[in-house]
């Protein structure tokens, strides 16, 4: 695992287990305790400075965190609890903390701050069941490397939290977290290529999960020993990025409506799926005589299911990719298109395969498996669609993988129907896109891998035969 992972593995691990303990004198004692306990747990060295203790209230002054990678520290100028009855807890933090790494031989050294004032935290429950409630004004996240090469300022508002701790030989955390508004600003600077980017979103929400995961215990998620769950979604957002590198000067502006999402990992399999909604984009040019181009996209979704453990039985497997409404501007059009010829309709991908597979190795040693680490027993084509220009394809198939060979080798069919193509290399070839002896010689391709649909308008299929022994057939004829 990278300096970097493990560096913001442990920060996040400390930073949600800081909506962990609470005292009293025992109860605040006990509570602190136990995030100190679970700190440690990954890897954390703790320094808890001096403690004191006044009434209901136990303070712990100069606390340090030592991360995992042994080269980030973490400073707390306090921690402070008090009893405020009926078993709950409330923390206090200093307005801001204080995180530093050392370089290495690849990052240069870097230093950040967490800005907490304000922040209200509320501990209650039992030892196998705490819970913790956290409010806001906001809280901001500012981090620079020692060179200057990058910055960032997260700044969220209006912040709401809740996460429950549970478990005793693995811990276990649920809960939520909303803000308002959510604020990124990040800068680069190497070299040649510097970029800045400012990103303002609200409405953001996320829910989680998850089972604690250290680096000795990251392999469990692999064989579903450990699991994890997000699922989140934002409201309407926007974007600016400034880019200025040797070949390229210019803005890239994005808005979109917002959208949602999951990731996780359950029982060994990867889980990922989102949408993205009526996301717009204007890339403006600064050292190029031209117009600004725009474009958009209806929808944009994703789903992604993957197995990641060993197993005796394949398992299902997935990609879903979808984009809707795909647009352009006229001043775009224009460049490939000056006379209008071609329709300039909005533009339609879908692409949709399953599978059925398995793991034969450990997905840690795949790279020490003699042979194919996986195998794939069936591919299916639910269904790939592509619409543009006037033209839509459309495709369908499926296929049972031959494991026995090598390469492994498909036996199915795939079926594909093709309107208004021919059409349209008539006019790419018309508008100089296109060769015209290119053009000639996709044509005469097609009359030997195609036959004539429907009513014979410009409609072409082809069924693709995949045969046992590694024979290829399009439309009955041998081409393999």
């Amino acid at each position: 695992m990278s300096f970097v992972t493990k560096s913001l593995l442990a920060s996040a691990a400390v930073l949600f287990s800081s909506s962990l303990p609470v005292f009293s004198q025992s109860l605040a004692e006990e509570v602190i305790e136990e995030y100190f306990a679970e700190a440690r747990q990954i890897g954390v060295t703790i320094d808890p400075g001096i403690k004191t203790v006044s009434g209901a209230t136990v303070e712990w002054k100069d606390v340090i965190f030592g991360m995992p990678d042994g080269q980030s520290v973490m400073t707390w100028e306090f921690i402070r609890a008090e009893e405020i009855g009926n078993g709950r807890v409330s923390v206090s933090y200093p307005d801001e903390i204080a995180f530093k790494t050392t370089a290495n031989d690849e990052i240069p050294a870097i230093s950040a701050t967490v800005d907490l004032a304000g922040v209200e935290h509320i501990i209650s429950g039992t030892a196998d069941a705490r819970r913790h409630d956290l409010t806001a004004p906001s809280i901001r996240y500012v981090v620079n490397t020692e060179d200057s090469s990058f910055n960032m300022n997260v700044e969220m508002i209006g912040v709401e939290g809740m996460q429950m701790h549970s478990g005793d030989d693995i811990r276990h955390f649920s809960g939520d977290f909303s803000a308002d508004t959510l604020r990124v600003n990040y800068g680069m600077d190497d070299k040649d290529v510097k970029m800045s980017m400012q990103m303002d979103y609200h409405d953001f929400e996320i829910d989680f999960d998850a089972d604690s995961i250290t680096e000795e215990t990251a392999e469990d998620l692999l064989n579903g020993k450990r699991n994890f769950k997000i699922n989140y979604s934002m409201g309407s957002g926007t974007s600016t990025t400034d880019m200025n590198q040797p070949d390229f000067v210019g803005v890239l502006s994005a808005a979109s409506d917002g959208g949602q999402g999951s990731i996780s990992i359950s029982d060994g399999v990867f889980k990922m799926s989102g949408d993205a909604r009526a996301a717009a984009y204007e890339l403006k040019f600064s050292e190029m005589p031209l117009p600004p181009f725009q474009a958009g996209i209806d929808v944009a979704s994703t789903s992604i299911e993957i197995p990641l453990k060993k197993t005796d039985t394949v398992v299902p497997a997935k990609i879903m990719f979808n984009l809707s409404g795909l647009k352009a501007s006229d001043t775009l059009w224009g460049m490939v298109d000056p006379t209008g010829s071609l329709p300039r309709d909005k533009a339609n991908l879908n692409i949709d395969l399953t599978a059925n597979m398995k793991w034969l190795v450990d997905l840690v040693k795949a790279d020490q498996a003699v042979g194919m680490p996986a195998e794939v027993q069936d591919v299916t084509v639910n269904d790939i669609t592509l619409q543009v220009a006037g033209a839509h394809l459309h495709g369908t198939g499926s296929a049972i993988i031959d494991n026995s060979k090598f390469p492994p080798e498909p036996v199915g069919t795939v079926d594909l129907d093709l309107r208004g193509g021919i059409g349209l290399l008539d006019k790419l070839v018309a508008l100089g896109l296109v060769p015209a002896d290119q053009g000639e010689m996709v044509k005469m391709m097609s009359g030997m891998f195609t036959l004539p649909g429907g009513d014979g308008t410009d409609h072409l299929t082809s069924k693709i035969e995949m045969k046992e022994g590694g024979s290829i057939l399009v439309n009955g004829n041998p081409v393999k």
